[in-house]
């Protein structure tokens, strides 16, 4: 017998039916996987639970909350039902994330050279400013 579940989330890439949290707590979750939706095993454990790529597909319910964003997932138990061939994977909240900060280290890395440009100024003025020091000393003993 089979059910379907809906195509509710695209998990990296692998179809998803209802995202299910448990309690009324941020932390444990429930996801349905089917197996007429391409779900096996080992596509289950490929996916990359530390940073998820999690879409929202037309035929959710906009009351289904899904994953928290910004989080990584700790995999816990993959249970596979014949009966009406799906998985049901629980995963917990391990760690969250920033999500892309590749705009913000480009910036870092700006304003570390340009730091580094500055300081390369300060330098050569110090030495300009010791040279004009030292030439005023040799003009006024020259000339009085």
């Amino acid at each position: 017998m089979s059910v379907s579940y809906g195509k509710h989330w695209k998990i990296d890439g692998l179809i998803a039916g209802p995202i299910i949290r448990h309690g009324s707590v941020n932390g444990s979750y429930s996801i349905l996987f089917e197996r007429e939706n391409g779900a096996t095993l080992e596509r289950i454990e490929a996916i990359d639970w530390a940073r998820p790529k999690v879409q929202r597909l037309p035929a959710c319910p906009a009351s289904e909350e899904g994953l928290p964003e910004g989080y990584g997932f700790q995999l816990g138990n993959i249970e596979y039902y014949h009966n009406t061939r799906h998985f049901t994977v629980t995963v917990t909240t391990a760690k969250q994330y920033l999500g892309d900060v590749t705009g913000f280290q480009a910036r870092i890395e700006e304003l570390e050279d340009q730091t580094t440009a500055l300081s390369g100024q300060v330098t050569e003025a110090q030495a300009k400013e010791a040279e004009l020091a030292s030439a005023y000393e040799e003009g006024v003993e020259n000339n009085g």
